[in-house]
């Protein structure tokens, strides 16, 4: 009899656990299905670039179009977890805002192809209630963001330009070479324009086309029902670099860097229509006090997979 009480003992204690850690299981299970939400969406907008060569961070030039995708995970009603890849390009010049009757102007340029991923936290200044079936949310955010560059610079011929003379000069064909190169786009990065790498100026080192930035913006998010969400943001990209175009520190001697990168370098090293080489190696060509940033802004439509639902299932 103590034996079959025992056995019966047992499967009472074992239905009690089962039917208290279901219970709160589902419980949790609905907790958790009714306030946390997966959405998955693509993002579009425009993305731009301040630096040596912008005159104002938002030159209305220099914004290019960007598209990527997007994706959020939010556990709860404040704070949103994001993925984003995002494809752009940036560009900057001189002549935007230089005098083009100045002899003496810089006359660079740049564009660059830039992707951009992205994972940063959300924090939600309104609560995004599940019982909410539509509204206006404004969040602000910060994370870590991977970006790849490449600046390029087109090649103009001008057999009658200074540095074309100079050139010629000092280094017989180097300049007249680079004819059939006229109009091409080059990468700027392999030429190393301000000397880097070269005897004279080994301290400076040639600049990574994959990088880290730190992401700062904001946005509001539409609520349109339970499944869409339409978000307009605008993010501000730290960058570590200042050579998001190629210019940052001072002028080199293009007969040195012909000797080590050839004519193409000195060329797109020393664009200005006058050149006057007693006084150009350690002038200023950009100004390293200050890094170059990236901006995107965006507009996205996610669709909510799962979850943030007003009314718990049933299991």
């Amino acid at each position: 009899m103590v034996a079959i009480m025992g056995k019966i003992n047992n499967k009472i204690l074992v239905c009690t656990m089962l039917l208290f850690f279901g219970g709160t299981l589902h419980v949790d299970a609905q907790r958790w299905f009714r306030t946390s939400s997966l959405e998955f969406g693509l993002i579009g907008g425009a993305s731009h670039y301040s630096g040596d060569l912008a005159q104002s961070y938002f030159q209305a030039k220099g914004f290019k179009p960007s598209i990527g995708l997007i994706t959020r995970y939010s556990p709860g009603e404040v704070v949103t977890f994001r993925l984003s890849a995002q494809y752009g390009s940036i560009e900057g010049r001189d002549d935007w805002y230089e005098d083009q009757d100045d002899a003496n102007r810089r006359n660079l340029s740049f564009r660059s192809n830039l992707w951009d991923f992205t994972g940063a936290i959300e924090v939600n200044l309104r609560r995004m209630e599940a019982s909410q079936e539509s509204g206006v949310y404004p969040y602000l955010f910060t994370g870590a963001s991977v970006f790849k560059f490449n600046p390029e610079a087109q090649f103009v011929y001008d057999i009658n330009s200074g540095i074309a003379e100079y050139m010629e000069q000092n280094a017989p064909g180097s300049y007249t070479s680079l004819q059939t190169t006229d109009g091409k786009w080059i990468e700027l990065q392999p030429l190393a324009t301000e000397g880097q790498e070269t005897t004279e100026f080994n301290d400076r080192k040639r600049y990574a086309l994959t990088q880290i930035a730190i992401p700062l913006g904001g946005g509001l998010k539409f609520k349109l029902n339970h499944k869409w969400t339409l978000g307009v943001e605008y993010g501000v990209r730290f960058t570590f670099t200042d050579y998001l175009d190629d210019v940052s520190t001072t002028y080199v001697d293009p007969v040195r860097l012909n000797g080590q990168y050839g004519g193409i370098s000195s060329a797109l090293s020393v664009r200005s229509p006058e050149f006057i080489p007693a006084s150009l190696e350690g002038s200023p060509r950009g100004n390293s006090d200050n890094n170059d940033v990236y901006g995107l802004l965006g507009i996205s439509l996610t669709y909510r997979l799962y979850g943030n639902r007003p009314n718990c299932p049933s299991f």
